[in-house]
Order: structure tokens, then sequence, then C-alpha cells
């Protein structure tokens, strides 16, 4: 049984015997009423931050700052405030130069610009152009007190996660080239291994993953629940035809997009103490070749938006970022806790009690 916001490792499928997975939807429409409350109305605002980190925590780390200031019944905005203590962790200790302007614009503006102008390339959220999160489906119930910050975070997260008119044409576009199935029920599945490791996981950053391990999962979840298609988060096509190979009856969904423009881990990557291999930082691979910059945002923010969009979730979401933040998205759209998998076998438990776990701050 769920312990709220003490998750276990798989929840295959759904149990609204459970009081807290019953009322999800309801406790989110709460949350919903009263982030947007102080966000839109609230005439004492407070300044939030950026990161130089890739695009996944430039959207948890904003929803952990408002999700502090609307506790302290403060609206939130963006103008040019680097995370403390990056700037100076950017130019001095890892000697990559100044942290402005914000580096997930760059290439894309010319010369120097503000936060909230990078900002508004990709989102309304924090400009005038945003818009109300509350979607009226749900009666509204108040959770219980320890659940509150947990549920407020989800709505911040909802809240700062709109993309822009151009932003959702693009979606849009890849809707239709992906045929996407707007009334059936899909499986996502986020096998994104990026800068973490080799094509083949010889050399590995952190705790890895075959893609057999992740067929058994599928497998799990396909019994166990109605899922018609099955999208995959990837960037790998090697990976995506396995997996048509391994069943040729799934009905996958995935990005048309060109995966090599991916960054991955080379042969020669060094070996830490832990026997583990020194991975080169993602944002480091941008600042040194801005030229990559639309391509690795632009696939970033649609994976998120199409696992937010899905009805269930395989991932490494204990371990990765990314993961997490498409499996807080995922539960924002569809208003109760979907099934997941956490694929990752070091941790026990997903302990949202952990600061680092929920508020990045």
């Amino acid at each position: 049984m769920q312990n709220y916001p003490q998750f276990q490792k798989e929840y295959i499928t759904i149990n609204k015997e459970n009081i807290t997975h019953r009322d999800f939807g309801c406790y989110l429409e709460w949350a919903f009423e009263y982030v947007q409350e102080i966000q839109f109305k609230s005439s004492n605002k407070k300044e939030i931050p950026l990161t130089f980190y890739p695009i996944a925590k430039n959207i948890r780390i904003p929803s952990s700052y408002m999700t502090q200031n609307i506790l302290n019944n403060q609206s939130s905005f963006i103008h040019n405030w680097a995370r403390d203590g990056e700037p100076n962790f950017w130019q001095n200790h890892l000697q990559r130069g100044n942290w402005y302007p914000w580096l997930w614009a760059r290439n894309r503006i010319p010369g120097n610009y503000t936060n909230i102008e990078g900002w508004s390339l990709y989102f309304n959220s924090f400009t005038t152009n945003h818009h109300t999160i509350t979607t009226g489906d749900n009666i509204i119930l108040q959770p219980p007190e320890h659940l509150k910050l947990f549920f407020i975070y989800l709505a911040c997260i909802k809240y700062t996660f709109q993309l822009n008119d151009k932003y959702i044409s693009l979606m849009n576009t890849y809707k239709e080239n992906m045929n996407w199935p707007t009334e059936s029920k899909i499986l996502a599945v986020q096998i994104r291994r990026g800068e973490v490791c080799t094509r083949d996981g010889s050399k590995t950053d952190r705790e890895y993953f075959s893609l057999s391990s992740y067929l058994q999962k599928i497998d799990i979840m396909m019994a166990n629940n109605d899922f018609e298609y099955i999208y995959i988060s990837t960037d790998s096509n090697e990976e995506i035809d396995k997996i048509k190979t391994y069943n040729s009856n799934w009905k996958l969904l995935y990005l048309p997009i060109d995966r090599s423009n991916f960054f991955r881990m080379t042969d020669t990557a060094p070996t830490n103490s832990n026997g583990l291999s020194i991975a080169t930082d993602l944002e480091d691979s941008c600042r040194t070749y801005p030229e990559s910059i639309p391509f690795i945002v632009d696939s970033g923010l649609a994976d998120l938006y199409f696992i937010s969009i899905c009805h269930g979730y395989i991932s490494t979401i204990s371990e990765s970022e990314f993961s997490r933040c498409g499996w807080y998205l995922q539960m924002t759209t569809q208003k109760y806790l979907t099934p997941y998998i956490d694929m990752n076998t070091i941790h026990k438990e997903l302990n949202m009690n952990i600061r680092d776990k929920l508020l990045l701050l």
C-alpha cells in the first residue's frame, strides 16, 4: 500500500481502494485552485531562479522555488536570477566561463538576454501569456496536512510546464507525424540513456539496465493493464528496432527525430574509484557546442510532453531527474496516480520526503 509521499517501487495496476489514490484528482484540483489563486492575485511577489543544469531541472527547480513561495503566500516571477552559488561554481570551479546568458537559449537569441527572455522562447508560464491550470474535472477536496506539500508541488510543476504557442504547434506536428491515438491508453517507456553510458552499456556512470530488463517490465505492464500503444522515449534507433522485433504486435510510438544528434559517452571515458565511468556533463557539451542546444532542448521538451499525456510509465524514476520530471507531469495531466515501475534497484522506495526527490532548492 502506498504511503504518500513515500511510493512503492512498482504500482502495476490502479487501486482505488486506497483513499488517497481514489481522491488523487480531487486533492490535485484543490492544489490547482490554491496555487492559481496566489500566483495570479497575490501582490507579494518573489523572483525564482533558472539553472545551468539540463532542461528537466529547469522545470523542476523553478517549480520547487514556486512551491516555497506559494507556502509563503507569494507569487513567483522570473527575471534574471541564477540559482544561488551557480555562477561562481560554473565560472571558477568548473572553469566554464560566465553563467550568463542562460545556457539553454544560446544560439537561439543573439548576444545577451535575460532569463525571462530565454524562458519565454519555450514557455508561457511566468509571462503575461500564462493561463489558468484549474480543470473543473473533479470536485475539490483539501488533502490531509502531510500531503499538501506534495500536491502543491504537482500544481506548481503543472503551472511551470506551459509550453508557448510555437511549441504547442510543434507538439501537434509530432502528433500528426506519429498518428497519435488520442482516445487510446498509452504506456510511456523512457530509455533515454544519453551521455551517461556507451551504446552497449559497457561503460556507464550509474546503474545500467539492458533492453531485456525493460522488455520484462513492459510485458508485466501490458499484461496487467489495457494499454493499446507504447510510447518509447529514447535516443537509440537500434533499441526501437529491437523492441519491434521482440514483439511485432506492440504498437509503438516515438518521436520522428534524428537520434544521431544526441551526445553519447565514448569508449575512452575515464573510470572513477567506484568503477563507474565519468560522463561529460550534457550542459558542458552544449556550452562547447551551442549549435546542439535547439535539438537537445526541443527533443527533451517533446519527450516530457508526450510522457505527460500517457497513462503509465516505466523509467529510472529514483535516479534520473528527467525521468522523475516526466512522472510528475504525467500525474498532473492524468489527475490520478498512473501505473508505474521504477527500474532502479539501489533505492528500495521512492521517498518524496527527501529534499532532492521532491523540491530542488
